[in-house]
């Protein structure tokens, strides 16, 4: 017979030797700057001051009460920090697991309500749900349409509710809605197939430190990247409380619907002077966002929020460009026949006279992109609409002589 011994939890043992995250929270600073700082500790970031805030910000909303969120997708190559990210945010908020490309739908959709609901009816919400995918794939979007609905679906409460048909062909429906970080090495924030997604991304690009422009180490330049703090030294037990903490506060929540409601009404100040980098729909991702920056302590105002995201924007819209591998064909392209052109025409402008028009040969770029697409170098499928929208981004017009530079 077997003797009953007591059960050593290993978890126990190492949280009497690991250093406790409490020695990274000090009570003299905001809410917010607590988590940013040990966001900072764990993750470099290019660009750090555009996509910091943000990354925190999202890492601490609250999904009870907010209503649109986009999804917080960190892509970058292999040990850039993407994957550091999600976890940071599963402890923040006391959820347990990741998920992984090979998870089902059925395993994410079961996780997501023991998340959510106090009760089986899903009448009464907890807080704290969000979904941390790591490792995501574009075949994971294409293979399993249910993944990918609930991506369409889960970022608005409005549109949430999805209906899949089970094995005996009755619909059964599923509240997506949560908050979502996904990390992947693949660019699918430039993919053609889900660019109904794209307008629901909040993008986060990385890369290993070694590859970082002396601007991207500014920030860090008092530190190395040894200095960087390894999740599994610290002793994580607890952080969860304060986010709850938080959130379980009535005076918190109370402002978190005051403000949310005066920067949705219909003559909201705020949503008739955008700078033109948010969009309408950018906007609509971007309030329950402000809203959780204010109340947590990074911004005074909606319009200190407003001026952060207007630079955010800037940087992916620029990122954006100098990241497609089509765009940079395309940019090749048009120095190799009109470099010298425009060349003189900057020289032109720069002494005070008016430039030349250059123009393109449409069917040169036509056969260019098609000897691209049979080499597989793009990463897009570069229809004529496709290409007519990235010459117009890159200053270029199609005419009835050719591409016209603008």
């Amino acid at each position: 017979m077997i003797e009953e011994q007591e059960y050593l939890d290993p978890r126990l043992y190492y949280a009497n030797e690991l250093d406790n995250w409490t020695k990274l929270w000090c009570h003299d600073t905001s809410f917010y700057h607590n988590f940013e700082n040990i966001i900072d500790e764990c993750v470099y970031f290019p660009n750090r001051e555009a996509v910091l805030p943000l990354v925190t910000i999202y890492s601490l909303v609250p999904s009870k009460w907010s209503k649109v969120l986009g999804i917080l997708m960190c892509y970058g190559r292999e040990g850039s920090g993407k994957s550091t990210v999600s976890h940071l945010a599963c402890k923040f908020h006391g959820q347990k697991q990741t998920f992984s490309a090979t998870d089902t739908f059925a395993s994410i959709r079961n996780s997501l309500d023991k998340m959510r609901w106090l009760t089986s009816d899903k009448q009464f919400e907890k807080e704290g749900a969000i979904l941390c995918w790591d490792n995501i794939h574009s075949s994971t979007l294409t293979e399993n349409k249910a993944i990918y609905q609930m991506l369409l679906f889960g970022y608005n409460r409005a549109s949430e509710k999805i209906s899949i048909a089970n094995s005996s062909g009755e619909n059964l429906d599923f509240y997506v809605f949560s908050p979502k970080i996904l990390s992947t090495v693949d660019p699918i924030h430039l993919d053609t197939r889900f660019r109904e997604l794209h307008r629901r991304i909040y993008l986060i690009p990385h890369k290993p430190y070694k590859m970082f422009t002396a601007h991207d180490k500014e920030p860090y330049q008092h530190r190395t990247i040894e200095d960087r703090l390894d999740l599994d030294s610290i002793c994580w037990d607890g952080i969860e409380d304060k986010f709850h903490q938080f959130w379980g506060d009535k005076g918190n929540c109370a402002k978190y619907a005051k403000l949310r409601t005066s920067l949705t009404r219909k003559n909201s100040q705020y949503s008739k002077n955008l700078p033109k980098s948010i969009t309408s729909e950018r906007w609509t991702i971007t309030i329950d966002l402000i809203v959780t920056g204010i109340v947590t302590g990074k911004w005074s105002s909606p319009i200190e929020a407003i001026e952060y995201f207007d630079t955010y924007w800037q940087y992916i819209d620029s990122e954006m460009i100098e990241s497609s591998a089509t765009i940079g064909l395309l940019k090749l392209f048009i120095n190799e026949q009109v470099g010298r052109e425009i060349a003189i025409n900057q020289k032109l402008i720069a002494e005070g006279f008016s430039p030349n028009d250059i123009y393109l040969s449409p069917n040169k770029l036509k056969d260019k992109m098609l000897f691209h697409a049979a080499r597989g170098e793009l990463d897009i499928s570069a229809t004529n609409k496709e290409i007519s929208e990235i010459m117009n981004q890159l200053g270029w017009k199609l005419t009835t002589k050719g591409w016209k530079q603008i």
